[in-house]
């Protein structure tokens, strides 16, 4: 099929597959795969899918089939001047938002240093900032812009049509935003809760939500990281993602929690580089913050438990 022309077909894409004769599609766009050894539920092995001036842009899901006897597998190509009008016109649209915002930010900064509000050192740290923050977002603007490009218009689900929506508005921050929480939330969530026994599986998806936290924070979107965080603190078996998640937690949390999370992380330290860390994010949090009575308190017994910790460590090394 082709995209986002209401399931128009598409005739003499060639398709070749490990263990069936490669064949081509009809006027119906349709194919018929022959395997002489594979059995039903075994991998489909896709080699190539080829049409002259189409992209597939539904290959995650086609790298993911099975063979069925029964099943219909939809293929869907895009047409490559399509694409690439769609992605230009996405990457410019928020290239030139990005543009505004960030001449608004610089204006606001130079009257802020006028009016003696800024230090001189204070204005270059933040432009500098500035502009670290533009080249992080035309990255992942360019990713989104194909990403967004390729969206297949005949098949969207409820939150995939309120992100295009956006985009024909020309918000395309807003609509990388919906998009990255509709699929946190909603795939990699529910693949999660679903498969909690596929451990292996989780580990698979910790890079992805990594990536994501980062992307979030870089957006600012701070609802959105909450809950990436609590998905990294419960999937990480990693000391240093615990960290990055308890990190995040210490600017939005009930300290007193927080406290509790690291005290948690410090039993399961087992080598003296991991308390260390420990020790260190901590003291690093606690800059940020100002703890007073009872949390100060709380504060100094994880400080106790920290040196227990590495004097229960050093025995185990010695041993």
């Amino acid at each position: 099929m082709e995209m986002s022309s209401n399931n128009k077909p598409v005739a003499g894409a060639e398709i070749k597959v490990a263990g069936a004769s490669p064949t081509d599609s009809d006027q119906e766009g349709r194919f018929i795969l022959n395997f002489t050894a594979s059995l039903p539920g075994d991998p489909l092995m896709i080699n190539d899918i080829y049409k002259k001036g189409f992209k597939i842009v539904n290959y995650e899901k086609v790298a993911n089939w099975n063979i069925s006897s029964a099943s219909e597998l939809k293929i869907v190509l895009g047409r490559t001047e399509v694409i690439n009008a769609l992605r230009k016109k996405y990457y410019d649209i928020g290239e030139s938002n990005s543009e505004k915002e960030s001449r608004k930010t610089l204006a606001e900064l130079e009257e802020l240093k006028k009016q003696n509000a800024l230090s001189a050192v204070e204005y270059d740290q933040k432009v500098d900032s500035m502009s670290k923050s533009m080249m992080e977002w035309q990255k992942r603007l360019e990713i989104y812009a194909l990403k967004f490009a390729c969206i297949n218009r005949d098949e969207l689900d409820a939150m995939e049509k309120q992100a295009m929506e956006l985009l024909d508005h020309g918000d395309v921050h807003g609509a990388i935003r919906l998009y990255e929480e509709m699929k946190l939330d909603s795939a990699m969530t529910l693949k999660i809760a679903v498969r909690q026994e596929a451990k292996e599986d989780m580990k698979l998806l910790l890079p992805s939500l990594v990536n994501n936290f980062q992307l979030l924070k870089q957006a600012d979107d701070k609802v959105a990281c909450d809950s990436v965080a609590h998905l990294i603190y419960e999937m990480a078996a990693d000391i240093k993602l615990k960290l990055m998640s308890v990190e995040w937690f210490f600017q939005r949390n009930d300290p007193s929690e927080v406290l509790d999370q690291y005290s948690l992380i410090v039993k399961d330290t087992q080598s003296m580089q991991e308390i260390e860390l420990v020790e260190s994010s901590l003291r690093q949090s606690l800059k940020e913050v100002k703890l007073k009575g009872e949390l100060k308190k709380k504060a100094q017994l994880v400080f106790e438990r920290i040196e227990d910790r590495k004097k229960w460590i050093s025995i185990k090394e010695k041993i």
